[in-house]
């Protein structure tokens, strides 16, 4: 987890916790303090090596991968201090969910199959994700796409290559995708395009289906 990390090479360097505080960068309230719904979604393809990348990342860590872009998103947004001062005021991302429902007691219970959500004619050189966070994060990324005058899931793809494979890389677009693919990918980004269903009953059915949509929660 990214927090885990900067606790560790950031506030572990500090004899004294309480030496010096930062003081406020803003004024009022800057709306953080309870970012934990995930109601909007964002639709972004990632290259073939990204994928990769965030795979090995997250495992080598031992962490979701929507708890690692979450943590990713508010640096990046926001700052990596403010994430540090979410996680130990419990605020924002890190604000408590409200208890779930209780279940009903009683009645039939039905086991199902997993519903595998693809894209035909997507091959494995290009990822699709479905990104669920809070409306103000996307919001507030899509005030920074307008500003830098590309669309939101370019400038989240973007920012997702540089973070994961440096800064040195995406500029030179040294990673190339077929023109026919893109084109598909891109129609599923703006809604044109919609992915199919199919039910697969193991994971290893899963990697029959070129094009899967992943959704990260």
């Amino acid at each position: 987890m990214l927090w885990f990390w900067f606790r560790k090479t950031i506030l572990g360097q500090r004899d004294d916790p309480q030496e010096s505080k930062l003081k406020p960068l803003y004024d009022g309230d800057r709306g953080l303090n309870d970012l934990y719904a995930n109601e909007a979604e964002l639709r972004v393809w990632v290259p073939e090596p990204v994928s990769v990348a965030m795979k090995e990342a997250t495992d080598w860590l031992d962490t979701p991968l929507s708890k690692y872009l979450r943590d990713f998103l508010v640096a990046y947004l926001y700052g990596a201090h403010e994430l540090l001062c979410m996680h130990e005021n419990k605020t924002g991302i890190f604000h408590p969910a409200p208890p779930p429902a209780p279940k009903p007691s009683g009645g039939v219970r039905f086991s199902r199959a997993r519903t595998v959500d693809y894209i035909p004619g997507l091959g494995k050189n290009i990822f699709p994700l479905k990104l669920f966070l809070h409306q103000k994060m996307k919001d507030d990324l899509q005030a920074l796409a307008d500003k830098a005058g590309v669309p939101l899931s370019q400038f989240v793809r973007e920012i997702l290559v540089s973070h994961f494979l440096g800064h040195t890389v995406w500029p030179e677009r040294v990673i190339k995708a077929a023109e026919d693919e893109v084109e598909i990918a891109q129609g599923w980004v703006d809604g044109v395009v919609e992915e199919e269903c199919a039910i697969s009953a193991t994971p290893e059915t899963d990697a029959n289906y070129e094009g899967l949509v992943v959704e990260i929660r």
